[in-house]
């Protein structure tokens, strides 16, 4: 279970974190392991396309909110507690930043059963999605690879972002950092084996900080493009 998430994100983050443009927001996207947030529901809202896939998304909502509160709660302790570590200038304060993600996750839970109706949240429980290829423009990963969990290893990353590669033109995932807030020891023999396998792939500084260290993405996509949906 990811533990070092302040869930609630909104679709203005996301918009420095991945460096989209007005007009990549109207895209097709998929966002991928990136638990409770509010970006769903805020783009469904402005008619934009996006599904959500994680494998949280297979509880219920009860069930959900009383594992991610938990999370949520000691994030907060740990924002405050450890102040210096964060760079709250997109935000302001701590505060500001706390309560911003505490209505990201509201917004989350109020759409959460009629988003799963609608399909536009989905619970995955393994590697392959049920998605044709490149169904999407984007597939954005915030804060689920690079996470230096127990049950990631290099060979997880790359099986999760050739997968997200093959359904998407285009993967963006962000940040880059373990759960010391430095430089991931997987970066590099994930960016070796994507481009072993023929992926283009490139770290690109963007905007968005919230650890002084964590203002890189990862962008990956397929060399080469079938023009097909046949897996």
């Amino acid at each position: 279970m990811r533990k070092l998430v302040l869930w609630g994100h909104h679709a203005d983050e996301y918009q420095e974190m991945f460096h989209l443009t007005d007009t990549d927001k109207n895209a097709r996207i998929l966002e991928y392991g990136c638990g409770p947030s509010a970006v769903n529901v805020e783009l469904t809202k402005q008619s934009r396309q996006i599904i959500s896939a994680d494998p949280l998304f297979m509880l219920d909502k009860d069930t959900l909110y009383s594992k991610v509160d938990l999370i949520f709660a000691d994030m907060v302790e740990r924002v405050i507690r450890d102040q210096d570590k964060f760079d709250f200038s997109f935000y302001g304060s701590p505060q500001a930043l706390i309560h911003k993600r505490r209505e990201g996750m509201k917004q989350f839970f109020a759409d959460y059963e009629q988003g799963k109706k609608e399909k536009r949240y989905y619970g995955i429980n393994d590697y392959a999605l049920p998605f044709d290829n490149f169904s999407f423009d984007f597939a954005l990963s915030s804060h689920y690879l690079f996470a230096d969990l127990d049950d990631q290893d290099v060979e997880f990353h790359l099986k999760v972002i050739k997968e997200l590669a093959r359904v998407a033109k285009e993967v963006r995932i962000f940040p880059l950092i373990d759960r010391h807030n430095q430089p991931s020891p997987f970066l590099g023999p994930v960016l070796l084996g994507l481009q072993q396998e023929n992926f283009g792939a490139e770290v690109r500084e963007v905007a968005y900080h919230l650890q002084p260290s964590g203002n890189a993405m990862l962008r990956v996509w397929a060399q080469q493009c079938e023009l097909d949906n046949k897996v």
